[in-house]
């Protein structure tokens, strides 16, 4: 995976994570049920600001607009629903939805 493939797949799920509407559409055409835990579960394990690759892709700018999302997720995961229409409806997912709003705007993306 090249930086600029990283990069894209990142601000694609922050995209996905603060669109309700494109929420729906991912458990209906492609994670089906466990949709709400695909979500926080990629997410998870697909951010590493360590990384050398990640540094490449993001300014630090950016992870750190990122690192707000990731330390709410990762303290809410363990208490958020797995299915995508009870997690919608918790005050958790609708913060964590507006953090990736805020990302997105800040970040021009």
């Amino acid at each position: 995976m090249s930086a600029n493939d990283l990069r894209r797949s990142i601000i694609d799920w922050i995209k996905l994570i603060s669109s309700e509407v494109d929420q729906i559409a991912f458990e209906r055409d492609a994670a089906g049920e466990m949709a709400g835990d695909e979500l926080i579960e990629v997410w998870l394990g697909s951010y590493h600001p360590e990384t050398f690759l990640h540094q490449r892709a993001f300014s630090a700018t950016e992870t750190e607009a990122m690192n707000v999302l990731h330390e709410k997720l990762y303290i809410s995961a363990p208490e958020l629903p797995t299915k995508l229409s009870e997690l919608q409806k918790t005050k958790e997912w609708q913060e964590l939805v507006q953090i990736a709003k805020d990302i997105i705007s800040e970040c021009g993306w």
